[in-house]
């Protein structure tokens, strides 16, 4: 089999487990804002956690590691093409983001959550700790610049002007989520 098709498919196959662990993460989250329900919070940050361990972990070192190759087997520089470069920076800073804030956030509610549900209660407090505001931006950051790296690679831009504004577009519709979805979807 050709190296460049098997290296594409791994590349898809990770960008798929990556996306669909993403979207299932912030649907999993949204079920956590608006429940006021102890067992369905705690259901929701266990959802949370596996799906990003399971689905979003091994997705985004399928899609370095091919890329990492990929890059290799075309011949291309890292930095030759504003697509280019606009992807890796873009996947660097999410890998980094990821496994850093938002893994401890993550954590930290699904610990909030279990001792919420161990004691039959949740309250605001609860509810509050278990989100901090750059937990919050970081989440809602996730799926944006997911779709700004997959523009960038599809697309594939020949000048700066277009990776910019893709990564503008992320910043402000992870803006608009991080203000308006809160309060859309209150507690019932």
């Amino acid at each position: 089999m050709d190296s460049y098709l098997l290296l594409r498919f791994v590349h898809i196959t990770g960008f798929i487990s990556l996306g669909g662990g993403l979207l299932a993460v912030f649907i999993s989250e949204l079920r956590a804002y608006r429940t006021t329900n102890v067992t369905a919070f705690a259901e929701a940050a266990w959802y949370t956690a596996t799906f990003y361990d399971a689905l979003v972990v091994p997705g985004a070192v399928l899609v370095g590691a091919s890329g990492l190759f990929l890059v290799f087997e075309l011949g291309l520089g890292f930095l030759s093409e504003p697509w280019l470069a606009g992807m890796w920076g873009l996947f660097l800073f999410e890998f980094i983001e990821g496994n850093t804030v938002t893994r401890v956030q993550f954590r930290r509610t699904l610990r909030r959550s279990r001792q919420a549900h161990k004691t039959g209660g949740l309250t605001d407090r609860d509810r509050e700790e278990a989100r901090t505001l750059l937990g919050r931006v970081t989440h809602f950051l996730d799926l944006p610049l997911f779709l700004a790296i997959i523009y960038c690679g599809a697309m594939r831009p020949g000048d700066w002007t277009h990776v910019f504004g893709a990564i503008l577009g992320a910043v402000a519709a992870a803006s608009v989520l991080t203000v308006a979805v809160p309060k859309l979807v209150r507690p019932s």
